[in-house]
C-alpha cells in the first residue's frame, strides 16, 4: 500500500492563519435574545404554516466563497427566501465572496465586529483558529435543540474533527472525506497521442506527454498550474511522509518512524519546488501563470493536464462542466487516504450573531431539505438547468447561475446528479469515507494563539513568494536562500519550537510516545 506525503503545495492555506486581528467577540452569547424573549428557547419544529410555526421574523446573513460570482444571484436569493420564510420565518442575505478574496474579506469582517450569522469555514478559514480568536461560537446546545436530524446523520468522526476543547465549532458539509491524488487529462489529447494511463506511476511520468502537447498543440497549456490552490503536491518520491494537519503545510512525520520525529521542509518537498521550476523552464506551465487566472483558460478547454488531490467518484463529469465541455480522464497515483476528518468544508456561527438559534435552524434546513439545497447549488429548474431522467440534471448553456460548488453549501449527498456522474456516486463516496487509510496523527490540533504574531509575519513572507514558487516563475534554488532568511527573521524558529512542543505533548497524551 502506498504511503502518503500530502499537502505541501496547498500553500494557499497559509492565509488561513492570518487571524491575529479578528475579534468579533463583542457579540458574546447575547445573540440568544430572541430565544429569551420567547420564554427561554425557540420552537424546534419549523413547519409549513407560513410563519415558521409562530417564530418571529428575523434576517440572517450568510458569508461563503464562490469561484465566480453569479449574475442571477438576486433571483436565487428571492426564491431561497420563499422557502426559508415558510419553514423557519427567516429571510437570508446571501453574501457570496470571490474565492480568492474570501480570507481577506472575512478577516476584515471579523476584525470589525460586524454582526452576521453564518460563515463558511474550512481549509482557508480553520474553525479551531477562529475559535481561539473568539470569532465563532460552540454549537453543541444549538445542535441538540434545533438540528437533531442533522446531528444524527453526520458520522461521529466528523464531529470529532470539529471539536475543540470538548465543544463543536462547525457543521460539516458532508462530501468525500479523503484524498486520492493524480492527473486530470483532456481525453481528446490522451486519445490523439495514445497515452497509456497505466504508464503513469508517479508525478514525473507525465512529462513526455506534456512535451508532446507543447510541441504540437498551439494555444494549449500543457500543465495547468496557476499557483492558486492545490495545484501541485510533493508526492513525487517515495510516499514516505504523512503531513501534520492544522499547520502551514510544511511539517511531516515519516510513515515508518515510531518516534514520529517532525520534519520541517524535508528535501523531498524542496525537490518538488525544483521540479516546478524545471517544468516552467521547459514551457509546460503558462508563462504568466503567477498573475493569470486558471478559469480564463480552463473554461475554454485550453488546459491539457491538471493535478488534483481529490479524484473522487464522478469527478470527470464535474470537471467537464468547467473545462469547456471537453471530456476528461483521470489517472490516480495513490490510494484513498485521509486525516480522519480534516474540517475541509463546514459552516460555523459567528459570535456576533443576533439569532444563533435561527441560524442553526437554517443550517439544519440546508442539510435536510433537498429542494432548498439544490436551489442554492444549481438554481431554478427550467431557468438555469433542465431536469433529466431520474435524479439527473443538465445545466443550460446560457445559465446565469452555475456555481458548480455544491460542497460549499451543505451535504453533497443531497445533490442532484450531473450528466456523466455514476448513479451510485453517493453510495460509493460513503464507502470511500469509511475505508480510506487514516493518518495516525490526523487529529492533531494546533493552538496558534502563542505564536499568532509569528504566523502572521511568516504568512506575509510566503505571500510575497508563494505564487512565483508554485508556478515555477521564480527559480527555486535561486530564491530559497533569500526566502528562508526572511522566514527566520519573521519568527520561523519560535514557530517551529511551539509546534514541536505542542506536537510532543499530543503524542504523549495519545499514547504514541512516552
Amino acid at each position: 500500500m502506498k504511503k502518503r506525503f500530502y499537502g505541501v503545495m496547498a500553500l494557499i492555506l497559509l492565509v488561513a492563519s492570518v487571524l491575529a486581528g479578528c475579534g468579533g467577540g463583542n457579540g458574546g452569547n447575547n445573540g440568544n435574545a430572541e430565544g429569551a424573549a420567547a420564554g427561554g428557547k425557540e420552537s424546534t419544529a419549523p413547519n409549513s404554516g407560513g410563519d415558521g410555526g409562530g417564530l418571529k421574523p428575523v434576517e440572517l446573513i450568510w458569508y461563503y466563497p464562490l469561484s465566480q460570482l453569479q449574475p442571477d444571484q438576486e433571483k436565487i436569493q428571492e426564491e431561497f427566501n420563499k422557502i426559508v420564510k415558510e419553514k423557519i420565518n427567516a429571510t437570508v442575505k446571501l453574501m457570496p465572496v470571490a474565492l480568492g478574496d474570501y480570507v481577506q474579506k472575512m478577516n476584515t469582517v471579523l476584525a470589525s465586529g460586524e454582526k452576521f450569522d453564518i460563515l463558511w469555514t474550512g481549509y482557508m478559514m480553520k474553525p479551531e483558529e477562529l475559535m481561539r480568536k473568539g470569532a465563532i461560537q460552540p454549537l453543541d446546545d444549538l445542535l441538540d435543540k434545533h438540528a437533531p436530524e442533522l446531528k444524527a446523520d453526520v458520522p461521529q468522526v466528523m464531529w470529532d474533527g470539529l471539536t475543540v476543547d470538548g465543544q463543536i465549532y462547525g457543521i460539516p458539509n458532508q462530501q468525500i472525506n479523503g484524498s486520492r491524488y493524480g492527473y486530470i487529462i483532456q481525453k481528446r489529447f490522451a486519445d490523439k497521442y495514445k497515452l497509456d494511463p497505466a504508464s503513469i506511476k508517479k508525478v514525473q511520468d507525465i512529462e513526455p506527454f506534456l512535451e508532446q502537447i507543447k510541441q504540437n498543440e498551439q494555444g494549449i497549456i500543457p500543465f495547468g498550474n496557476f499557483g492558486g490552490n492545490f495545484d501541485f503536491t510533493p508526492q513525487v518520491h517515495d510516499d514516505q511522509y504523512w503531513s501534520v494537519p492544522g499547520l502551514d503545510g510544511h511539517f511531516y512525520v515519516k510513515t515508518d518512524d515510531p518516534t514520529y520525529k517532525l520534519y520541517r521542509y524535508p528535501e523531498e518537498e524542496l525537490n518538488n519546488f525544483r521540479l516546478v521550476t524545471d517544468w516552467y523552464k521547459k514551457g509546460y506551465i503558462y508563462k504568466d501563470a503567477a498573475t493569470a487566472k486558471a478559469a480564463d483558460f480552463s473554461t475554454k478547454g485550453q488546459i491539457a493536464v491538471e493535478f488534483n488531490l481529490i479524484l473522487k467518484p464522478g469527478v470527470e463529469a464535474e470537471v467537464k462542466v468547467k473545462n469547456g465541455g471537453f471530456d476528461v480522464i483521470t489517472v490516480p497515483l495513490s490510494d484513498w487516504f485521509s486525516n480522519g476528518y480534516s474540517a475541509t468544508t463546514n459552516q460555523s456561527i459567528s459570535r456576533t450573531s443576533s439569532n444563533p438559534d435561527r441560524a442553526m435552524m437554517l443550517l439544519n434546513l440546508i442539510n435536510t431539505d433537498k429542494e432548498l439545497y439544490n436551489l442554492i447549488c444549481n438554481g431554478l429548474e427550467g431557468v438555469h438547468y433542465d431536469k433529466l431522467e431520474g435524479d439527473y440534471i443538465k445545466a443550460k448553456d446560457d445559465s446565469r447561475y452555475k456555481p458548480n460548488m455544491d460542497w460549499v453549501f451543505g451535504s453533497v449527498f443531497n445533490s442532484y446528479l450531473k450528466e456523466g456522474q455514476p448513479e451510485n456516486i453517493w453510495e460509493e463516496t460513503k464507502k470511500i469515507n469509511s475505508s480510506a487509510e487514516v493518518n495516525p496523527i490526523g487529529d492533531f490540533k494546533f493552538n496558534s494563539e502563542p505564536v499568532n504574531t509569528e504566523i502572521a509575519n511568516l504568512n506575509a513572507v510566503w505571500d510575497e513568494y508563494k505564487r512565483g514558487i508554485l508556478t515555477g516563475t521564480l527559480n527555486f534554488d535561486e530564491t530559497w536562500p533569500t526566502l528562508y532568511g526572511k522566514l527566520k527573521e519573521a519568527g520561523e524558529e519560535k514557530y517551529v519550537e511551539e509546534v514541536t512542543r505542542q506536537f510532543e505533548q499530543y503524542l504523549k497524551d495519545k499514547g504514541l510516545k512516552k
